[in-house]
C-alpha cells in the first residue's frame, strides 16, 4: 500500500501537542542532571528477582482507535508528520510534502512504560516508499540508521532495558527521521513510518495485600457458610486476580479483574496485548462466601491462604500471598433445613434426668424438644446424634440422626455399651445449639473355674474375660463368700492380659466339713476403663473335706 495515500491527519496525538512534549522531556533531562550528582555515576534499580512481563502495542488498526502513540515533530517543515493507524496497514510517520535540501525532520514516538517498571525491548514494524537508500534520503531511517533500508516493509526487535534507571527514562521512545542531504535536492512524495509497535513491559513491582477481614476468621469453632475479604493494589500492569487456597487448593473460584486487553496477529506480534500500560485494575477487592462443609475444607484445622497475582502474558506473574491462617471448622453435625431451633432440650426417660446409671447390656431412652426463641415447636427438623465413648475418644463422632415429629419432640435409643457422653444436635448453616446426656454402665465380666467339686487341699483355677474397649491392663479383684454369706472377702488380685483376659487360683487347705463357696470377679472403676465397677455372675464351688 502506497504510504502517500495513507497520510490522514498530520498532527501529533500528543495531548499536549509537540512544545509541551519538548517541555516535558527537558525537565526530565534537568531532573535527571540534578539526581546524577546526588548517585553514583551509572546508578540504578536493582534488577528483580522475577517480574511479570507482557505486550503492550501501539498503532495497530485491530486495537480500539488504532492505539495511536503520542508523538512530537521537531526541525524543518519540507516534512510533514501523519499518522493512519486505524486504517487497515496504517502507520505513523513522516512524508516529504516540499522540495528539500540539506535539511532533516524528526518525529519523536513515545511509547511509555509501565508504571514503576520499564520497556525491555520493541519490535517495530517500518514501511517506506519512494525512499532510495542510494539518493538523497539515504540517511532517513525508523528508530536507527539502515532499518528499513531499501525494503518496503521490514521488521525488527530492539532492546531497551534491562533494570529499570533512576534517571534517563524508561520508556521505548523512537525517532522516524526523514533527512534529504546536500547537494541533492528531493522531490515532495516520499514517506516513511512505524506500524504495530509492540513493546515488552517489565512489572517489577509485586502486588500488596490488605485488610483481611471476614466470619472466617472470627476465631473458635465455625462451620456452614463464612465470609472472607480482602483489598488488593498493583503499581505496574494492575491485578489479574486474587485467589483464596484451603489446605493447598482452590477454595472458590478467584475474583479477576477487568483487563483491557485485545488479541493481535501481524508480523511485530501474534497473541494477546495489553491496550495500555495499566491494562488491568490497580485496586481489587475480593469477597467470598465459602462453605465450610465441602471441600477442600474438613473438620478440624484448616490452612487458608490468600493470593494476589498481576498481569503478566510473557511468563509467570508477580504473585503476593498473606501467611497462611489457621481455620478450625466443624459440620460433623448434620445440617437441618427446616429453619428457627433456638431452644433444645436432652433427658433420660427412666431417670428424667441427664444422666442414667444402667446394668451391662441395657439399652436406654433419650427425649427432648426443639423450639424457637418465642417457644413455638420446631416440626420436621434434623438433628444429629453423637457419641464419645468416655476414657476412650478424644471427641463425640456422629452416629446417626433423628427428626421433631409435629410438636417439634424426638426420641432415641442408646445401645447398650459403654460409658458414653451422648450429643444431640441442631444446625441450620452457621447456627448450632446442642445438648449432652451422659450414658453409664456396669461392668459385667465373665468368670470360670476349673472345677465345680473338689475336696480340702486341692486347688481350683480361675479365669473369665473383660468387655471392652481399652481392656488390657486392667485390675481384676477376686473375691468369695459362704453360701448365705452377704460379705465378700478379696482374696487375689489379677490383671487383664490381650483381648481383656484374666486367670487366677485358690488352694483350699482349711476347710473340715463339706462347704459350698461362691466366688465372683470385681472389676473396680479406673482410669482409662469406660465401665462403671461391676461384678461377674457368682460361681459356685463344693469343697470337702
Amino acid at each position: 500500500m502506497d504510504l502517500r495515500e495513507q497520510q490522514g491527519d498530520h498532527r501529533p496525538r500528543s495531548g499536549a501537542g509537540a512544545a509541551g512534549l519538548r517541555s516535558r522531556l527537558l525537565a526530565l533531562a534537568l531532573a535527571g542532571a540534578a539526581l546524577a550528582l546526588a548517585l553514583p555515576q551509572g546508578a540504578s534499580a536493582a534488577p528483580p528477582a522475577h517480574a511479570a512481563r507482557f505486550t503492550y502495542e501501539l498503532c495497530d488498526s485491530a486495537l480500539p482507535g488504532g492505539a495511536v502513540p503520542a508523538s512530537s515533530y521537531s526541525y524543518s517543515s519540507d516534512f510533514t508528520p501523519f499518522e493512519n493507524c486505524p486504517s487497515p496497514g496504517g502507520s505513523i510517520g513522516l512524508v516529504e510534502t516540499s522540495p528539500a535540501s540539506g535539511t532533516f525532520g524528526a518525529l519523536s514516538i513515545l511509547v511509555p512504560e509501565t508504571p514503576g517498571g520499564f520497556v525491555e525491548s520493541e519490535t517495530i514494524t517500518a514501511v517506506q516508499a519512494g525512499i532510495d537508500p542510494a539518493g538523497g534520503l539515504g540517511p532517513s531511517h525508523v528508530y536507527e540508521n539502515g532499518f528499513p533500508g531499501a525494503s518496503a516493509e521490514s521488521t525488527r526487535l530492539f532492546q531497551q532495558h534491562t533494570e529499570r534507571a533512576y534517571f534517563f527514562g524508561n520508556g521505548g521512545g523512537f525517532n522516524v527521521v526523514m533527512s534529504c542531504s546536500l547537494p541533492a535536492t528531493c522531490s515532495p512524495g516520499p514517506a516513511i513510518g512505524a506500524r504495530w509497535i509492540a513493546a515488552t513491559e517489565v512489572d517489577p513491582n509485586p502486588p500488596k495485600l490488605l485488610g483481611l477481614q471476614g466470619s472466617l476468621l472470627s476465631g473458635g469453632t465455625i462451620r456452614g457458610h463464612q465470609g472472607l475479604a480482602v483489598e488488593g493494589s498493583d503499581e505496574g500492569g494492575g491485578l489479574s486476580n486474587i485467589s483464596v487456597f484451603v489446605n493447598g487448593s482452590p477454595g472458590a473460584a478467584p475474583i479477576v479483574g477487568s483487563c483491557s486487553l485485545a488479541s493481535v496477529a501481524n508480523k511485530s506480534y501474534v497473541g494477546t496485548v495489553a491496550l495500555s500500560t495499566t491494562p488491568c485494575p490497580p485496586k481489587l477487592k475480593a469477597e467470598w462466601q465459602l462453605n465450610t462443609e465441602k471441600s477442600p475444607f474438613h473438620d478440624g484445622a484448616n490452612s487458608v491462604q490468600v493470593c494476589a497475582s498481576d498481569f503478566s502474558t510473557l511468563g509467570d506473574p508477580n504473585t503476593t500471598c498473606l501467611p497462611a491462617k489457621t481455620v478450625n471448622t466443624d459440620n460433623s453435625c448434620a445440617n437441618s433445613t427446616v429453619t428457627g431451633g433456638e431452644l433444645l432440650s436432652a433427658q433420660f426417660t427412666k431417670s428424667n434426668s441427664e444422666t442414667l446409671t444402667v446394668g451391662s447390656g441395657k439399652e436406654a431412652e433419650v427425649v427432648g424438644t426443639l423450639r424457637t426463641n418465642s417457644g413455638d415447636p420446631v416440626a420436621g427438623a434434623t438433628l444429629c446424634v453423637k457419641m464419645q465413648t468416655l476414657e476412650v475418644d478424644a471427641q463425640a463422632s456422629p452416629v446417626g440422626t433423628v427428626t421433631t415429629d409435629g410438636n417439634g419432640n424426638y426420641s432415641y435409643k442408646v445401645p447398650a455399651g459403654p460409658n458414653r457422653d451422648v450429643v444431640i444436635g441442631y444446625r441450620h448453616d452457621t447456627s448450632q445449639v446442642a445438648r449432652d446426656v451422659r450414658y453409664y454402665a456396669h461392668a459385667r465380666p465373665s468368670l470360670k473355674s476349673s472345677s465345680d467339686h473338689l475336696h480340702n487341699g486341692e486347688q481350683v483355677k480361675f479365669w473369665g474375660q473383660l468387655q471392652g474397649p481399652h481392656r488390657f491392663g486392667r485390675v481384676v479383684i477376686l473375691q468369695a463368700n459362704v453360701k448365705g454369706s452377704k460379705r465378700w472377702i478379696t482374696f487375689r488380685k489379677a490383671t487383664s492380659i490381650e483381648k481383656g483376659i484374666f486367670r487366677a487360683k485358690y488352694h483350699f487347705t482349711s476347710t473340715t466339713r463339706t462347704t459350698t463357696y461362691r466366688f465372683r470377679a470385681v472389676v473396680p472403676d479406673q482410669v482409662g476403663y469406660p465401665w462403671v465397677q461391676g461384678h461377674s455372675r457368682p460361681l459356685s464351688v463344693r469343697v470337702s473335706r
